[in-house]
């Protein structure tokens, strides 16, 4: 079922996530780049679905425009999360130019998360005549350029301020999905490991995928079937092992929701099942469904003492959303 479908079949709730979200409950307000509280031990910037092309002005200019944004911050911001679907087409030139952007336009370290855009698309609508595994290496170089790794996979971890976060990615197995993503038992394997390590000490944990898991944040209305599949990488029992994990991913196109909406319609930009938080991010360079519909919108995870603040906003505006916005507990 495609979005579009998806949209009209479940308009009543497409509807309402608009209206409730703008109405003014809790409001909606325009301050500088902040932190919601004192004392924040972590704040980061996350944003998906970027979609750059080459020859496209408008995503170029929206990801400028936020990193300028974040520059500017009067809060100290330590990371940035672009959760996959950097590209549109997985052509090398608008890979190149995105770590350009972000190697030149801003001192913030970025983790780059690839997307099926990213790798699943090389060759679609003849943009560029690479193969998925080609496009899945080119990736892992520019991605190792800019962080200075030498990964030869493409997943990974690194701590911010203390604060693990770990990277997934599609492996391309026997050529690969188009919309979806493979996995090795190594990669697996690799998840279990770091997590055992980032939690031990009773710290919040941050995994970052492109991709939801299967029955996570509405997925099953938004975009059927575009989540991991549990009958083939069954993640979540990896997850419910460990306390404080944060499972952070992109990819379903749908917009900033007031918590109102996960209350009427299971439809949520953040929610918790079996203890582990799962939050999806709206799609940043082109237009949303489910939620507020345009562009440039991401959100802003600050780690306090004992707690996660997500405070979904427009990056290029300013506009914070209140009524969306989620706090949970670190046990």
């Amino acid at each position: 079922m495609s979005v579009v479908r998806a949209i009209f079949s479940n308009f009543g709730a497409f509807l309402m996530c608009i209206i409730i979200t703008l109405c003014p409950y809790k409001g909606i307000k325009l301050p500088v780049i902040d932190t919601a509280e004192d004392n924040c031990r972590l704040n980061i910037e996350l944003i998906s679905d970027t979609h750059l092309e080459e020859n496209e002005p408008f995503r170029k200019l929206f990801l400028k425009s936020a990193l300028k944004n974040f520059n500017n911050s009067k809060a100290s911001i330590d990371g940035i999360v672009v959760c996959g679907d950097i590209t549109n087409y997985a052509d090398e030139p608008s890979l190149a130019m995105f770590f350009n952007m972000i190697d030149t336009l801003t001192d913030i370290p970025v983790i780059p998360v690839a997307g099926n855009h990213d790798i699943g698309h090389a060759g679609d609508r003849d943009v560029t005549d690479i193969t998925r595994e080609q496009a899945r290496d080119n990736f892992i170089r520019y991605r190792n350029e800019y962080m200075g790794r030498d990964d030869a996979v493409n997943y990974f971890s690194v701590e911010i301020n203390g604060y693990k976060f770990i990277v997934i990615g599609d492996e391309v197995i026997d050529g690969g999905k188009w919309d979806g993503i493979t996995m090795t038992p190594e990669q697996l394997e690799f998840l279990d490991t770091e997590l055992a390590d980032g939690t031990k000490d009773g710290k919040p944990v941050f995994v970052c995928c492109h991709w939801p898991l299967e029955g996570t944040n509405g997925e099953e209305t938004v975009w059927p079937e575009s989540g991991i599949e549990k009958d083939r990488y069954d993640i979540a029992p990896i997850l419910e092992k460990y306390k404080n994990v944060f499972w952070i991913s992109g990819h379903m196109h749908t917009g900033v929701k007031a918590e109102a909406i996960q209350e009427m319609y299971g439809l949520s930009s953040a929610e918790q099942i079996n203890g582990v938080t799962y939050l999806n991010l709206p799609t940043f360079g082109i237009v949303n469904s489910f939620g507020l519909p345009w562009s440039g919108t991401g959100a802003q995870l600050e780690v306090y003492d004992g707690k996660v603040i997500f405070r979904p906003r427009n990056m290029l505006t300013n506009n914070w959303y209140e009524n969306a916005e989620f706090e949970f507990e670190i046990t």
